[in-house]
């Protein structure tokens, strides 16, 4: 099972169990609470899937980015960006690429250079 299938079942049963301690322990209260836990899971399960399919914002991908280089030495390449991440490798060539265009790294071959300039002492 997937873990946004559990906690979207997890989610569905409390508001099952909280909506069942509400009503009344019928039939009828039962029926209510069950549909309003399923609702509750069903729209988690949803809403989870949907932040899964967007990644993260451009800003948060230059973040990790330069993180993930620093924790490199200041050499990254778009595979080892894309695996320590998660991202797909045309949304991690990107963002490579945009930093780069701002001067906050540079390429060379397939290796992104962060702090290509180091201060003189």
């Amino acid at each position: 099972m997937q873990p946004r299938l559990l906690i979207a079942l997890g989610i569905g049963g409390a508001l099952f169990a909280l909506s069942l301690a509400t009503f009344r322990w019928n039939a009828g209260g039962f029926v209510v609470s069950a549909v309003i836990g399923w609702i509750g899971a069903y729209l988690f399960y949803r809403w989870n899937g949907r932040l899964e399919r967007t990644y993260m914002n451009p800003a948060a991908r230059e973040r990790i980015a330069m993180q993930t280089a620093w924790r490199k030495g200041g050499k990254l390449s778009v595979a080892e960006f894309s695996q320590a991440v998660g991202l797909p490798t045309d949304l991690a060539q990107q963002t490579l690429e945009a930093l780069a265009e701002r001067g906050l790294c540079r390429k060379e071959g397939s290796v992104y250079l962060f702090y290509p300039n180091p201060k003189q002492a």
